[in-house]
């Protein structure tokens, strides 16, 4: 499973910049969603190149040998 990640910053004006790494697609607002309900109204959302990608379906393959 890839890293997972929540980058948070505060800068010295107290504006919270969060950053979300390793999720695709409208996931990655899913994750962040609760943080952005307990800090207040998102004044800007910049959306990185993995917010376009699809996540990807990762399943898993057995093989079974019959006697």
């Amino acid at each position: 499973m890839d890293m997972q990640e929540l980058e948070i910053t505060i800068d010295k004006e107290g504006r919270v910049q969060v950053q979300v790494k390793g999720i695709q697609g409208q996931q990655c607002l899913t994750a962040s969603q609760n943080i952005e309900n307990a800090l207040g109204e998102v004044q800007t959302r910049v959306y990185l190149p993995e917010y376009y990608e699809e996540p990807v379906a990762r399943s898993t393959c057995e093989q079974i040998k019959r006697g």
